[in-house]
């Protein structure tokens, strides 16, 4: 199967769609899928072939002590393999699917197969089958069951800067039990720990407001913020780039994103589904170009002060 776009074994990049079945996992259940991500889809993986995962690679990317590791893969497998999901095929049927075909345990690890159906949304990338990326080791970093679930939610909204969710989107999305409708055990046992920890181990920032209707809370908005990476040196300015970043009007931004975005230069940054997503990414960067790492903002730029009629105002 070719693919439009490919990604380095470092990265996990699974189908949007593939979030609906994640609530109900546990955490290493979560793992598994995220470590047999990138072998998947680097080493053309039929549902024939095994997905072998090994207790050092289990220990070592997810942070947990060896002795203990095997244990949780065993647990994680076997948990994963009396899963099923639903999803319709071609002609609209609706079908059941086992995540997994079968386990076979091995000195040193456990060899999986994943049927055809799982394979795809572990493969297949387009603007008919929206994804979501982010690095391996970022994720694995995440050591809270709900944090996973916000994390991937977040990256899948990041071009957009927020999102927002009504109380029972959350509950649902989450896979969340009854003890969570009171409003506080929602926030302190679920939003305000996830929301930390992503915080402080991954590549974005991330809070939350409320959102009322009246004086009762309906839902929550979630603001993203990829984190600026830390400057080693601090570069001295090219007299090129000294008028690079200007103000432009809403008029001006919404105008040259969606110039920028049909761009074959800048079509590398680009892991959105169609133009007008992609285009909407690059206005939140000419809007603040702070929101994004600088390398990423000066190429941007430059191609709207190089290659268009744009005049700052």
């Amino acid at each position: 199967m070719e693919h439009k776009k490919t990604y380095p074994p470092s990265w996990v990049v699974m189908q949007n769609n593939i979030s609906e079945c994640f609530k109900s996992m546990n955490i290493d259940e979560k793992r598994l899928l995220i470590l047999a991500s990138p072998i998947a889809r680097t080493q053309a993986i039929t549902e024939k072939d095994a997905i072998f995962i090994t207790v050092d690679d289990f220990a070592k990317e997810c942070g947990i002590q060896t002795r203990s590791a095997y244990v949780q893969l065993e647990a994680a497998s076997k948990a994963l393999i009396k899963r099923y999901f639903s999803y319709r095929n071609e002609k609209g049927k609706k079908v059941l699917s086992n995540w997994v075909i079968d386990c076979t345990y091995e000195n040193g690890g456990i060899s999986i197969r994943f049927p055809d159906i799982v394979l795809l949304m572990l493969t297949q990338f387009d603007k008919l089958n929206p994804y979501t990326k982010y690095k391996k080791n970022i994720v694995l970093n995440l050591k809270k069951d709900y944090s996973f679930d916000i994390y991937h939610l977040a990256k899948k909204y990041q071009a957009m800067g927020q999102f927002e969710m009504s109380l029972e989107n959350i509950k649902s999305e989450l896979g969340l039990p009854k003890s969570y409708d009171k409003l506080c055990n929602l926030k302190d046992r679920v939003l305000k720990p996830s929301l930390k920890e992503i915080t402080a181990n991954t590549d974005i920032e991330l809070t939350y407001e409320n959102v009322k209707q009246g004086r009762s809370v309906v839902g929550f908005k979630f603001i993203v913020r990829e984190k600026p990476k830390p400057k080693l040196i601090a570069p001295k300015m090219d007299i090129n780039t000294v008028d690079l970043f200007c103000n432009m009007s809403d008029a001006q931004i919404n105008k040259y994103s969606t110039i920028l975005s049909k761009f074959s230069e800048l079509s590398d940054l680009s892991n959105f589904p169609d133009y007008p997503t992609f285009a909407l990414w690059i206005g939140g960067i000419l809007r603040d170009p702070k929101s994004v790492r600088e390398e990423t903002a000066k190429r941007i730029f430059k191609s709207l002060h190089q290659n268009t009629d744009f005049k700052p105002l």
